[in-house]
């Protein structure tokens, strides 16, 4: 479960709306206790389901769950705006002290990430950070006194995506799982609206008792950590349809379940804050104000890699079709 990171993201939300608003919107510490209370087993490697299936993505279903669940009447027995918190999930512009560029969420998951991983790219001056949050138009800004803060964290980001998030055995692992779940699903032994509700713990049980072969064998191999290797890893400078890669490697001889086939690429969407002068008056926004910021962002956007991953024996059978997918 994501219980600690969600304990965490309260703490840090608390916070940093203690830092900004005072005591004036205690419900957004208990968003940050709540956002991802709509996710499915293993995070984001169950989003698919949501949408392919459900045509849901996990904010529409965190909403739906606090809507019919008995949070609401604790939320209310402790003084707190049920409505308030709802219109919190509807509209996450008004929430960026949780899910935005310095919130509650990337701030709690980079530490602990880079605790638990044993790596230093996660560390973030939170104290120095902390201090320099503004509100400006009802957003998140920071002080020019805080752009260093906010550069730590935002170097973090983009470090730990670089070397953990996007490491390609990561990849590889949640590529594979992917591919169970989907046979699993098309075969009929998994229910969307019952697989998103499932922990990650039940979820590995329903796929090692499948009766599909694959399935089993699949989730075995991530257990005992034999996992598939790269056949292809090179960088991309086009989009490329993996669908259609997919494809060409099925026609050539290759099961669905025998490769995964995936584009690592890094989102630096919402990455942005603005920056205010003491006064409050608008001085710019963090990307314009700092090269250092700049720079990454420009040159992790275009760092976009093909990675095509099999079973050891079948790497030189595999290589050749996807090179002359490329052309």
């Amino acid at each position: 479960s994501r219980f600690e990171h969600s304990l965490g993201s309260m703490h840090v939300a608390k916070e940093l709306v203690w830092s900004i608003y005072g005591d004036g919107a205690p419900e957004l510490s208990y968003v940050g206790l709540l956002h991802d209370i709509g996710h499915g087993p293993f995070s984001h490697l169950s989003e698919f389901v949501m949408e392919k299936y459900l045509k849901k993505n996990h904010e529409r279903i965190g909403e739906e769950v606090l809507v019919r669940s008995g949070i609401k009447e604790i939320l209310e027995d402790s003084g707190l705006s049920f409505k308030r918190i709802v219109d919190y999930f509807r509209d996450s512009e008004k929430i960026d002290v949780v899910g935005g560029a310095i919130g509650s969420d990337r701030i709690d998951y980079l530490m602990r990430d880079s605790h638990y991983t044993g790596v230093a790219y996660g560390i973030i001056d939170y104290e120095r950070l902390k201090g320099r949050l503004v509100s400006s138009d009802g957003r998140v800004a920071i002080t020019d006194a805080g752009i260093s803060g906010a550069e730590s964290l935002l170097i973090a980001r983009y470090f730990m995506h670089s070397n953990v998030y996007m490491h390609h055995a990561k990849i590889i692992a949640g590529k594979m799982l992917q591919n169970a779940m989907s046979a699993s699903l098309e075969a009929g032994e998994l229910d969307a609206g019952e697989l998103v509700s499932m922990t990650d713990d039940r979820l590995v049980s329903a796929l090692l008792a499948s009766k599909e072969k694959s399935v089993h064998d699949t989730v075995e191999r991530i257990r005992e950590r034999r996992l598939f290797k790269r056949a292809y890893y090179e960088p991309i400078d086009k989009t490329i349809d993996i669908r259609k890669l997919e494809e060409a490697i099925e026609e050539a001889g290759f099961a669905r379940d025998e490769f995964i086939a995936a584009v690592r690429s890094f989102k630096g969407e919402n990455d942005d804050v603005e920056v205010v002068d003491r006064k409050g008056n608008r001085i710019g926004m963090l990307t314009e104000l700092s090269p250092l910021i700049k720079t990454l962002t420009g040159v992790l956007a275009g760092s976009k890699k093909l990675l095509v991953a099999c079973d050891r024996r079948d790497i030189e059978r595999i290589r050749p079709v996807v090179k002359k997918f490329l052309g």
